[in-house]
């Protein structure tokens, strides 16, 4: 699950692993940015939700241009995310990378592993904590690894650890002290990632006032393979679902569109944490995009704490780069503008936090109607894509079949008609053994009868 700026791959979130399924993701060092076309099996691969390398269109994008693209340097005048813990629900983090260092700890493994040694664990990590700092740097991290970075052998072979790593590391985030959860990750399957036990660890996150936020995936582009297809933990009610924009503010041809998108944030050519060294390099996807937004949250939540999980939203939703023109299924209320959400939350009078099953809940997101429109292209579903495509062909098989049985039955009705047999000319054959002759009129004298029986001979002549 994921859709950073980094790389592709799938990882499951202890539900398994599929090298093969990356559908969540880019890469530009092994070829993944050719999409595997077909469709998954039915396993939940959660993946990072990072593209690797620099496309082409970010190449000239400058440097940090991201924090100013969302107003963060006027924001930290006001707040800088003192007193805030952000969970960053990933595939591990390095807490000693100088971008993290004194700010960030390492909290359960739920792959149950023992691999922090390794070259290659923290990838993806963190990269994410770094862009969470970079916007909240008085906050603090804590690292939850729930996947697998793509160099992990395990992610290869598709170790099945833990089938409830998400649920567990939710729940334990928010009994230990996180106010926002961000989850830069992404399930992938052909008929759906949802799992209740993670919705009812999200749920229970929402109710202890934690923000959670999701990426919304790198599915976006078809031409790049991508169907689109809706990714879980993003498209649970009460997550604050981030898609990915460019420099002028609009979508990241990778970022999928739904109609749970709330806003937007930088997801290309983001300067973020290098684990393999102590420098930094250019990531894009939807798990920069979350990461940054993440951030964005910690400095609402510093400064206004009492705010409920839904209020943050409205206002990072109100505030964005296109609410006054209206909604859209790439972008959400548009790109976050952490300036102006923090002027709106001081007019805010906090509300208490409910259950998102509970009365009251709106169309999508926590309690209340957060003015989503209720319909949206939605673009392509690959799921319902191939359920519909087998019903139709099941509908026509049975029509076409229809059709050649009553043609069939017509054309025994005209050889009958030929050849004897029922509805021909010799009905019912099998009641008359033999034909039954013609019988003649009963009063009908023989043909050679002519006199009249009452008529007197007439006397011979003489």
């Amino acid at each position: 699950m994921g859709l950073c700026g980094l790389r592709r791959k799938i990882s499951l979130p202890g539900r398994g692993e599929s090298s093969c399924d990356n559908l969540c993701q880019r890469s530009s060092e092994d070829g993944a940015g050719q999409v595997i076309k077909r469709i998954s099996t039915s396993v939940l691969a959660t993946t990072v939700l990072t593209v690797a390398g620099v496309s082409a269109a970010s190449a000239d994008t400058a440097r940090g241009w991201e924090r100013a693209a969302m107003s963060v340097p006027a924001a930290q005048t006001i707040s800088k995310g003192e007193g805030v813990t952000v969970a960053v629900l990933d595939t591990g983090i390095r807490t000693d990378h100088p971008a993290l260092k004194g700010r960030a700890t390492e909290g359960p493994d739920y792959l149950k592993e023992n691999d922090k040694s390794e070259a290659w664990y923290g990838e993806h990590g963190t990269a994410m904590a770094s862009s969470v700092l970079d916007v909240a740097p008085e906050s603090k991290v804590l690292g939850l690894r729930v996947i697998r970075d793509n160099d992990d052998p395990d992610y290869q072979g598709g170790s099945l650890n833990n089938p409830d790593a998400l649920s567990q590391a939710i729940i334990y985030a928010t009994d230990h002290g996180a106010d926002v959860i961000s989850m830069s990750l992404g399930s992938r399957t052909s008929w759906g990632g949802y799992s209740e036990k993670d919705l009812t660890a999200i749920d229970y996150a929402l109710s202890k006032g934690v923000v959670v936020l999701g990426a919304v995936g790198n599915l976006g582009d078809k031409n790049d393979g991508g169907d689109n297809g809706i990714s879980y933990p993003s498209a649970y009610p009460g997550v604050i679902t981030v898609a990915a924009s460019v420099p002028d503010g609009s979508r990241a041809s990778f970022s999928s569109v739904h109609s749970y998108v709330d806003i937007a944030a930088p997801g290309v050519s983001i300067y973020e944490a290098d684990h393999r060294s102590s420098g930094r390099k250019s990531g894009e996807g939807t798990s920069a995009a979350c990461a940054l937004a993440a951030g964005v949250s910690a400095l609402i939540v510093s400064k206004y704490p009492d705010l409920a999980p839904r209020q943050v939203e409205q206002v990072l939703e109100k505030t964005a780069s296109h609410a006054s023109r209206g909604y859209s299924a790439e972008t959400g209320y548009g790109v976050i503008n952490a300036q102006a959400a923090l002027q709106a939350a001081a007019k805010l009078t906090p509300e208490k936090t409910v259950l998102t099953g509970e009365t009251g809940v709106g169309l999508h997101f926590g309690p209340g109607d957060d003015g989503t429109p209720k319909t949206f292209d939605q673009g392509v579903d690959s799921a319902n894509v191939g359920i519909a495509v087998f019903g139709a062909f099941a509908t026509l098989f049975s029509i076409l079949g229809g059709l050649w049985l009553f043609k069939s039955g017509r054309r025994l009705q005209r050889q009958g008609a030929n050849y004897g047999g029922p509805g021909g000319s010799v009905a019912y054959p099998q009641y008359s053994a033999h034909p039954v002759p013609p019988q003649q009129y009963p009063y009908q004298q023989a043909a050679q009868s002519t006199q009249n029986p009452y008529q007197q001979p007439n006397p011979p002549h003489e």
